[in-house]
């Protein structure tokens, strides 16, 4: 084989490898949770859990936790291609129960109104296993630190 074809091998392998995502199992008695992202067309949306070891975070890839009664901070960031200085935020906080074994998923709705209608669903049935909250969409706060680290602190994660 010349090195052509075995390059073309590896990179078809590699390729194919990084479409296909796997799904890690769920540890006994924990829940796999994923955060929301969009980013097509000119508006970017980013919807996440806020908080981890109660401090904010800004994002966080699917992670597990201890399944039962949480109460958890989701932030909402939306803005247009490029232009993070049109950013607006919603913060929604949900008292849910979630079971071991499963994976969660947050998703969204939009109305005319500037408004965003957050959930959490379970991944695979899309059966939403929380309240829809409905916020308004706002800009962010010039010096907003302290409240999100207050607001994580009552919170479970």
């Amino acid at each position: 084989m010349n090195k052509f074809t075995i390059i073309t091998a590896l990179s078809l392998i590699l390729a194919g490898c990084s479409a296909y995502q796997i799904k890690a199992d769920v540890d006994e008695g924990k829940f796999r949770f994923v955060n929301f992202e969009k980013e097509r067309g000119k508006q970017f949306e980013y919807i996440h859990l806020m908080c981890l070891y109660k401090r904010p975070i800004q994002w966080n890839l699917p992670r597990q936790y201890q399944a039962g009664n949480h109460q958890l901070w989701v932030k909402a960031q939306i803005y247009q291609n490029g232009m993070s200085i049109r950013e607006k935020n919603a913060f929604v906080k949900f008292d849910v129960t979630l079971k071991a074994g499963l994976s969660y998923k947050l998703n969204r709705s939009f109305d005319d109104h500037d408004n965003i209608s957050i959930w959490i669903e379970e991944e695979q049935s899309k059966n939403i296993v929380s309240e829809i909250i409905t916020t308004e969409l706002l800009r962010p706060l010039l010096i907003e630190k302290s409240l999100r680290t207050e607001q994580c602190e009552s919170g479970s994660i």
